[in-house]
């Protein structure tokens, strides 16, 4: 099954220089520059001899940023034979304003110090990864619950990738998610 991404504020984080790095990597050529060089022309020949080509804005200043990347996304996923959330999992550095849920699978602090270093697992573009997170001494009470009594949490603030891990930075709404039954349902409650 192919899932088409179509969430322009995805687009919109993709950091050019971070994708150029990886058409490099992958056997792209930079073959012309546009746009007063704001913008350049990628190529890449497949094993078929098909030639393929990506326009890549060079600066967010336009207003199709988001639309391009997500061309350059659909061409990718044309030529790699892989899914778009795949190559999107390599591809983001960053996503502000987020949410996620998972579980708390290490929860690290010292004795007498009021912030804990949290390690939770969660789906970062549909992939599970570690997101390490600092949490401070009340929301780390609600970590060391979680933990203890495996409980999913949810977590928002800006994601970011520093090496090959994701950190959540400005935290805000760490909370518990526990089931409530309600007659014949039942229904997650964020705590």
């Amino acid at each position: 099954m192919k899932v088409t991404v179509k969430d322009f504020e995805v687009f919109k984080s993709l950091d050019v220089n971070v994708i150029i790095a990886y058409l490099q990597r992958n056997g792209w050529h930079e073959h012309s520059r546009i746009y007063d060089n704001k913008g350049a022309i990628w190529v890449k020949k497949n094993d078929a001899g098909d030639v393929f080509d990506i326009g890549l804005p060079l600066t967010r200043e336009f207003a199709d940023y988001p639309a391009r990347m997500g061309d350059a996304v659909k061409t990718l996923e044309l030529t790699e034979n892989r899914s778009q959330l795949e190559i999107l999992s390599d591809l983001i550095t960053s996503l502000d304003n987020t949410e996620i849920q998972g579980f708390v699978v290490k929860v690290d602090r010292e004795d007498g110090e009021k912030i804990a270093k949290v390690v939770m697992m969660g789906f970062v573009v549909n992939k599970l990864r570690k997101i390490y997170v600092e949490l401070k001494e009340t929301d780390c009470k609600l970590a060391l619950k979680a933990y203890q009594d495996r409980i999913p949490v949810t977590c928002g603030g800006d994601l970011v990738k520093v090496g090959g891990s994701f950190v959540m930075q400005n935290v805000q709404g760490f909370a518990l998610m526990v089931e409530e039954a309600k007659g014949d349902e039942i229904a997650i409650a964020v705590i």
